[in-house]
């Protein structure tokens, strides 16, 4: 089954809880502080691979989530960092957040992208001296890791696109000059899902895609016309397929002038692409009027035409060497715009911000909240600590600005705190 449409959960391990420690030694039973550090948890990483074609793995397993790193030990020991997940993904694969936004174009294989990162490891009591005073009784507890929804979506890697409407032998063409061997009969749809073939050619060999049939209205999704119209997002060089069959009763200009339109209002951006016009089924003598409108049609598009038959393979081996100059110059020139280039997001602005919701005030930004799911609350001292770096981060500042008074509710991170300004 051909799955281009994925949705997953991701999730990044958790940091390891540093360590509350004390040497204890022969003569020395009451050494200084020597909790080590825990560890990062794993991140959970795309990666884009050759033996995948589908996203249809992705269908049955929609929950990832990276290992946890190890808490640190006394004697200043250091816990092990989690190990990555890693997805594998056809090239091709498009990453996108729950907003839509494009996150990473995963297009070569090897190529990666970090879905979702670990949490830092909670500092030990050792570390936290400076800080924290002497003697230390507490240690900070690991960060949680990131999470997220990803949304996949694949759109197929060929360097030329064959589009046509159903039954215009895009199958049998595709069968003839490459190695694929897609389904073929005498009837609309016979491809529901794209195929993609490798044609050998003088000097190189590229890849061909055969993009089901589509229909007026594509554009909008009708025939699932915008499913199949991703595919032909990456393609060098866009391939019209017209019928000339005389016992269709279509008009092969007017095919060409529609398809043309689909593709137009889908993206506008494939205007630019380079086009030719494929007429197929010449061995079925069509007028000479209908090849001739065809003719006109091409010549007011500036496209060039090319006079075949799939089933015979007559007038092929012209078009093949036009299509792999073609996929050659492009080539040459680079990958088009966007399609190797990971995405990664703008880092968010560390912006702290007090917002009031009805009879408490909510603190904002990453680096209180951080505070606040490290701390250990079981242990007084490291409660303490919090307060005093808090206060040190400016929120008891923002709080007054804001109009909080003594005894006010404030929320961090979904802990509730009361508000006490310090009266020095």
């Amino acid at each position: 089954m051909f799955i281009d449409e994925a949705e997953i959960y991701v999730e990044g391990g958790r940091g390891g809880n540093g360590c509350a420690s004390f040497r204890r030694e022969k003569y020395r039973p009451h050494g200084g502080p020597d909790g080590g550090d825990g560890a990062a948890g794993g991140n959970v990483v795309l990666v884009a691979s050759q033996n995948r074609s589908t996203l249809v793995e992705l269908q049955k397993v929609r929950h990832y989530r990276a290992d946890n790193g190890k808490r640190g030990g006394p004697k200043n020991k250091t816990g092990a960092t989690g190990a990555d997940l890693e997805i594998t993904v056809p090239p091709g694969t498009l990453v996108k957040d729950e907003t839509s936004r494009p996150l990473a174009d995963l297009v070569v294989s090897g190529q990666e992208f970090i879905g979702a990162s670990g949490g830092a490891g909670g500092r030990g009591n050792a570390s936290l001296v400076r800080e924290a005073g002497a003697v230390p009784h507490f240690a900070e507890k690991g960060e949680p890791g990131q999470s997220r929804t990803l949304c996949l979506e694949l759109k197929l890697v060929a360097d030329v696109a064959i589009v046509g409407f159903p039954n215009a032998g895009k199958s049998t063409l595709i069968g003839r000059i490459s190695r694929a061997r897609p389904k073929v009969a005498e009837y609309p749809f016979t491809t529901i899902e794209p195929q993609l073939g490798v044609v050998q050619g003088d000097e190189i060999d590229f890849v061909v895609t055969e993009v089901p049939g589509l229909v007026p209205g594509a554009h909008q999704g009708k025939g699932m016309g915008t499913g199949f119209l991703r595919h032909i997002a990456r393609a060098a060089a866009i391939l019209y397929l017209v019928d000339l069959d005389p016992y269709t009763g279509r008009e092969p200009f007017l095919d060409l002038v529609t398809l043309e339109g689909e593709l137009r209002l889908f993206n506008k951006g494939l205007a630019g692409r380079t086009r030719m016009v494929a007429a197929n089924k010449i061995d079925l003598n069509p007028p000479d009027d209908a090849v001739e409108m065809l003719r006109e049609e091409c010549g007011k598009s500036g496209l060039d035409l090319f006079m075949i038959s799939a089933a015979t393979g007559e007038g092929t081996g012209l078009l093949l060497k036009v299509l792999e100059t073609t996929v050659m110059r492009v080539r040459e020139e680079g990958p088009l715009a966007g399609t190797t280039i990971t995405h990664t997001p703008v880092p968010v602005e560390d912006k702290m911000e007090v917002v009031r919701q009805r009879d408490r005030f909510v603190v904002k930004g990453r680096r209180v909240e951080r505070m606040v799911l490290m701390t250990d609350w079981n242990n007084d001292e490291a409660r303490a600590h919090l307060a005093s770096m808090l206060r040190g981060a400016g929120v008891e500042k923002m709080l007054k600005q804001a109009g909080a008074m003594e005894g006010d509710e404030v929320e961090i991170e979904g802990r509730i705190f009361e508000y006490l300004p310090d009266e020095g």
